[in-house]
């Protein structure tokens, strides 16, 4: 392989895609949903909400949205708010195709690629007219006498932002496939487009997809691993735990097939949504109404779904993550372990929210060795 044409790729995947940090979701919500949230505040049942009765951004901004400076915020200036928050979320499905804009396009991903791989880019794993059921799937040129392992990476952005073809996701599939695995980096709706669980929904839709396909593709599917960072890292965590019982297989096809993975690594995973603050704004990525609501929260946190027969984890976080708090990958850890699950967990000291590129010297062969010991790679044919 000319390793000239390797670093040449990877460096137009960087260039192209550029770095970008991973932040928690704060989309606004839609309807009615926010007013009757910020109606609940209202303790005294005057039908307005004072300073003292708000909390999170509401208090923070509650001067700015007092039109009329009385001390209150009524349901008149309650409904403007909604409005104008309604007019930003209008934007919200442009807004999310442009935040999608961050990889390479097609032609030049397939002009760069590397020799020794073949990429079919732009796979729809579901149909239906969202531009977000897309995977791009990577695996080895050479010819192999025994299916592959497969892995499949999921992009973060904090559930409302980023892409498949993000570098860190493109070039981890590339250079997986370069060691003999079957890889696919995988869209999925963000939240503004459609709210939890959506996300989840999708991402177990292409798991599905990637098992049907998997004798055209000569993967093994009892041989899966994924990887994601951050909103990544939680939707692979869910990939790996959350079972059919959960019902968030969603609406997609190939349901005769498992979503489930046989390996997971996930850094700076969000393992419980629980230990985020709670807010109206963050409540609102969540389908339903208040009371489904905290149903859903539960449903959709990785922790919730931990059981003894969990797969294999390496779990990476650093305990400077401003985004996600460390104390995720602690609870996440503590109870894989509790659960007798193979755990390990890779604290590292002072280290942020993009702690696997941050420290990608101990990270990644970390990785590598987890998924060469859990899924094996199988080698390539003379």
């Amino acid at each position: 392989m000319n390793q000239r044409c390797i670093l040449c790729f990877l460096l137009g995947v960087l260039f192209v895609t550029g770095a970008r940090a991973q932040q928690a979701d704060r989309a606004p919500a839609a309807g009615q949903t926010l007013l009757e949230n910020w109606l609940k505040m209202d303790r005294d049942g005057d039908g307005k909400l004072s300073n003292d009765e708000t909390t999170g951004l509401m208090k923070r901004f509650f001067d700015r949205n007092d039109a009329n400076k009385d001390g209150f915020l009524d349901r008149q200036e309650l409904e403007a708010l909604q409005k104008r928050l309604a007019s930003n979320r209008g934007q919200s499905t442009q807004n999310a195709n442009r935040n999608r804009q961050q990889g390479m396009s097609t032609e030049q991903l397939l002009k760069n690629a590397p020799e020794d791989v073949i990429i079919e880019a732009g796979i729809a794993y579901r149909p239906g007219d969202s531009k977000a059921w897309q995977l791009d799937l990577v695996r080895p040129k050479a010819a192999a006498s025994e299916p592959r392992p497969g892995i499949v990476f999921v992009h973060g952005g904090g559930w409302r932002s980023g892409d498949k073809r993000a570098a860190t996701f493109l070039r981890g599939a590339i250079e997986y496939a370069q060691k003999g695995y079957v890889c696919i980096t995988v869209n999925y709706r963000l939240t503004g487009e459609a709210p939890f669980p959506a996300c989840i929904e999708d991402v177990k839709c292409a798991v599905r997809w990637f098992r049907a396909h998997a004798k055209k593709y000569n993967v093994d599917p009892n041989r899966l691993g994924g990887y994601g960072n951050s909103a990544g890292a939680h939707l692979v965590s869910m990939l790996g735990l959350c079972p059919p019982a959960a019902k968030l297989e969603g609406d997609g096809p190939y349901q005769d097939q498992s979503s489930l993975l046989q390996a997971v690594c996930a850094s700076a995973t969000p393992s419980d949504f629980g230990l985020f603050p709670r807010s109206p704004r963050g409540d609102s990525r969540f389908k339903g109404e208040a009371d489904q609501r905290e149903t859903l929260i539960r449903a959709c946190s990785p922790i919730t779904h931990v059981h003894q027969q969990a797969p294999p984890f390496l779990l990476i976080h650093g305990t400077a993550d401003g985004t996600v708090n460390v104390k995720h990958g602690d609870v996440f850890a503590e109870a894989l372990k509790k659960a007798g699950a193979d755990v390990t967990y890779m604290r590292i000291d002072g280290a942020g929210h993009g702690v696997f590129n941050q420290h990608s010297d101990r990270t990644k062969p970390a990785m590598e060795t987890f998924f060469s010991r859990t899924l094996g790679k199988q080698k390539q044919t003379p």
